[in-house]
């Protein structure tokens, strides 16, 4: 009987014999830069990207005759390294944090669930020839690691959805594909229902994603407005017009700068800013304004200056990297948060930092607000479709004042954007000073009006007219 078993394997054919693994196929969305080719027996993932094909299979060996592929793992791979935030965060979101065995800096991971003294470092220098002690390294670049590094992108040169996909290419090395999904089918389709929400406002607000770059070794100082296709799509995916303006020929030129974002709403920064609880200071500073306040120029009078470091590790590090970049969905209902807070004023943002406040009142990852045994990082809220939202009032202002923002509050008031906090103050005071005022002497001329008419009733018939009804208004 077990002869007979045998030779049926081999009649089968060669591909049988290997062992047929039963890999998932899974059809990609956006077009983020890979593709997943999957046979009997063996997948290749291709980063096109960067023109490199890893090969997976199931049985003892690689299969031979597959042109092109640099590297071969056998699936599902039993740890994992990481040189790439975001390969932590995709880890996280499918259930397999307990993969990450390996990191480039260990103590920077903001994943609360992790125990970073079991995580091994990896070495400074990707490219060497050196054992990592884990199955498979997700870094910037292929090939380091002792051959067992793949890349996962680590800029911005992808729109949110093409780069929270790539948890599809991650999930492929574990043979989690129809989990990673079922999550980005979720993920994208929130994200989508979001955008439409957000595609009827009467007056779109004008924001800009900007970024400073100090000048070294002689050379000046830059200034630009981000046109990378994250930070572009996500503004335009929220709501915001961020186009109204070239961007200035020679980044250099600060004036030219100034004159590029004068017309903005808000700005989104993401400049390595380091003078931690005087940021915004250094913000001003680095950008020369030096009266922002007296400028006319809405954003800083307005103080509507905003980052996404505003979720960190206890030791500062921001979570963005990490978990920002798998939930684009998260990320985009962030910054609606912010361009337009009466789309969902319950909605509590993880990531915005507002800049314009005296506190930076960051929030930390902890167990109040990540639970590890029900992730959020893997749970995708349903979003309801809807055409009645037009946005708020653009004659206002969206940015909290130091009190709305409080201790982990949400950072968002009831009021519409690009107005002056001060001078709606100011004008509040100055209209109740009015009422008050006006009281007092209208009280005023009521006392002196009855003692008037108490007086002529004493000295002659001339009062007598003022004491009917109308004498006693």
């Amino acid at each position: 009987m077990r002869l007979l078993a045998v030779s049926a394997v081999l009649a089968a054919g060669p591909a049988l014999a290997r062992g047929a693994c039963g890999f998932d196929s899974v059809d990609l969305k956006t077009s983020p830069g890979f593709k997943i080719a999957v046979s009997s027996d063996y997948k290749v993932l291709e980063d096109t990207g960067a023109g490199v094909k890893y090969g997976l299979y199931c049985g003892s060996q690689p299969p031979s005759g597959v042109d092109g592929v640099s590297q071969w793992f056998k699936a599902p791979v039993g740890s994992a390294g990481v040189r790439v935030p975001a390969a932590s965060g995709f880890l996280e979101a499918l259930g397999l944090r307990d993969k990450l065995a390996a990191a480039e800096a260990p103590a920077n991971l903001t994943n609360i669930c992790l125990d970073a003294s079991k995580i091994s470092t990896l070495g400074a220098d990707g490219s060497s020839a050196g054992d990592p002690g884990v199955d498979v390294v997700f870094a910037a670049s292929a090939g380091g690691d002792g051959g067992r590094a793949v890349r996962l992108p680590s800029d911005d040169s992808l729109a949110p959805l093409q780069k929270a996909e790539w948890i599809k290419f991650v999930a492929a090395f574990f043979n989690q594909e129809k989990a990673a999904a079922a999550l980005f089918d979720g993920i994208s389709s929130a994200y989508a229902c979001h955008k439409g929400n957000l595609q009827h406002l009467k007056t779109p607000p004008h924001a800009y994603w900007v970024q400073y770059v100090a000048g070294s070794g002689g050379a000046k100082p830059t200034y630009s407005i981000v046109a990378s296709a994250y930070q572009k799509t996500l503004l335009a995916d929220a709501g915001a017009v961020g186009d109204t303006k070239t961007p200035p020929a020679d980044p250099a030129d600060v004036a030219a700068f100034h004159d590029a974002v004068k017309d903005a709403d808000f700005v989104v920064d993401q400049t390595a800013l380091t003078q931690m609880g005087s940021r915004a200071s250094e913000w001003y500073r680095d950008f020369g304004y030096t009266d922002p306040q007296n400028s006319g120029v809405a954003f800083l009078r307005s103080r509507s200056i905003w980052r996404t470091d505003g979720y960190t590790s206890k030791s500062g590090v921001s979570n963005f990297p990490e978990f920002g970049y798998v939930r684009p969905d998260l990320a985009l209902q962030d910054l609606i948060s912010v361009l337009e807070p009466t789309y969902n004023a319950t909605y509590h943002h993880r990531w915005m930092l507002w800049l314009g406040g005296t506190n930076e009142d960051t929030e930390t990852v902890g167990p109040d607000n990540y639970n590890c045994a029900s992730p959020w990082l893997a749970s995708v809220a349903k979003c309801s479709p809807r055409t009645d939202f037009v946005g708020g009032d653009p004659a206002a202002s969206n940015t909290p004042s130091d009190a709305d923002k409080g201790s982990g509050g949400s950072g968002s008031s009831s009021s519409g954007r690009a107005g002056k906090i001060a001078a709606g103050i100011l004008g509040a005071i100055a209209v109740v000073g009015l009422v008050v005022v006006g009281l007092h002497y209208y009280n005023r001329h009521r006392r002196d009006a009855r003692i008037r008419v108490l007086s002529q009733s004493r000295h002659g018939a001339e009062g007598i007219g003022l004491r009917g009804p109308q004498g006693f208004v």
